[in-house]
């Protein structure tokens, strides 16, 4: 039975991205989470450890605040996801919607030549974004979200092989 916080089970709810993070400090019933920051090629075990991250020194990791659904204690590791239905609507309200207002205006400003043109894309594109806005206000970003889905063993820190 749902309580209405929770889409039904189905296969738009199987994690999409899964994220290894440690608990850094427990807030009532939030986590505060510390997340490496990815980057490089990926072509080894050692995301950030190459290209700009060594060009910039080390990025400091994200941390964030979620539910602690897990309960969690601080120094524990668990794995975040964030669903396949959730992440896909979110991108879409967050690109699309403002793009498709850009598009749209330029279109109608076109009509009258390419400044109004210009003027129409960029007043589309404003008010998509303040819609935008508004929606994720007024729904908050609960949808796309990451959960806390499991604990983990702490990660083994290998240096990278390929040359």
């Amino acid at each position: 039975m749902s309580d209405g916080k929770e889409p039904p089970p189905g296969r738009h709810d199987a994690p999409v991205v899964e994220r290894l993070v440690r608990v850094d400090a427990i807030e009532g019933d939030s986590a505060w989470v510390l997340a490496d920051r990815m980057g490089g090629c990926g072509g080894c075990s050692e995301k950030g450890g190459c290209g700009h991250a060594a060009l910039m020194g080390e990025a400091p990791p994200m941390r964030l605040k979620i539910a602690n659904r897990l309960g969690a204690h601080a120094g524990e590791w668990v794995v975040l996801g964030v669903t396949s239905g959730s992440l896909l609507g979110s991108l879409m309200l967050a690109y699309g919607l403002p793009l498709g207002g850009f598009l749209a205006g330029a279109l109608a400003g076109s009509a009258l030549g390419s400044v109004a043109a210009m003027l129409g894309g960029a007043a589309g594109l404003g008010l998509m974004l303040l819609l935008c806005r508004r929606i994720f206000r007024t729904r908050g970003d609960a949808p796309a979200e990451p959960r806390m889905l499991r604990f983990a063993p702490p990660p083994v820190r290998d240096g990278c092989t390929k040359t």
